[in-house]
């Protein structure tokens, strides 16, 4: 990949063992209806190209392909190791998520926006708050003895 201008989502590409430029040509996402998959190609990156209906002047981007020389992601969700048979890895960065037979990791911050619903155990190593109110460091106002119902938790 010599050139990527993702607004368009077009690239060069070098084609070897020539080492001739091509022209602008499409790049290539994973689409199916309205749901579309797409991420540009990075300089360097080693990609398939094939000829449109054979013309040898019309290319498009199949997909990307790993050699020695562009090797695949490392994954730390993995312990630092590459994609085995059977796992599927998104890594941006330094933020990863992981699909694999033990389940889903995600490394990295997580947003979610809209409504959670879990169904089992929440466990979580270290501290939890909402609305500002932490659950390891909070207090409650009104506290007496007996049965009697505290105040809500606030701040510490």
């Amino acid at each position: 990949m010599s050139a990527v201008d993702p607004s368009a989502g077009l690239v060069k590409v070098r084609l070897q063992p020539e080492n001739t430029e091509t022209g602008w040509i499409c790049d290539t996402a994973i689409a199916v209806g309205s749901t579309v998959c797409y991420a540009p190609s990075e300089l360097g990156s080693h990609v398939l190209v094939e000829t449109v209906q054979g013309d040898g002047d019309n290319y498009i981007v199949v997909t990307r392909i790993f050699d020695a020389v562009s090797m695949p992601p490392t994954f730390s969700a993995l312990g630092d190791v590459v994609l085995q048979a059977g796992q599927f890895g998104v890594k941006i960065a330094d933020t990863e998520l992981v699909v694999s037979e033990s389940g889903v990791t995600v490394v990295g911050p997580l947003i979610i926006r809209g409504d959670v619903s879990v169904q089992g155990t929440i466990n979580a190593q270290g501290d939890i708050s909402t609305s500002g109110v932490s659950l390891e460091q909070h207090i409650h106002r009104g506290v007496q003895s007996g049965s009697s119902v505290s105040g809500t938790p606030v701040s510490g």
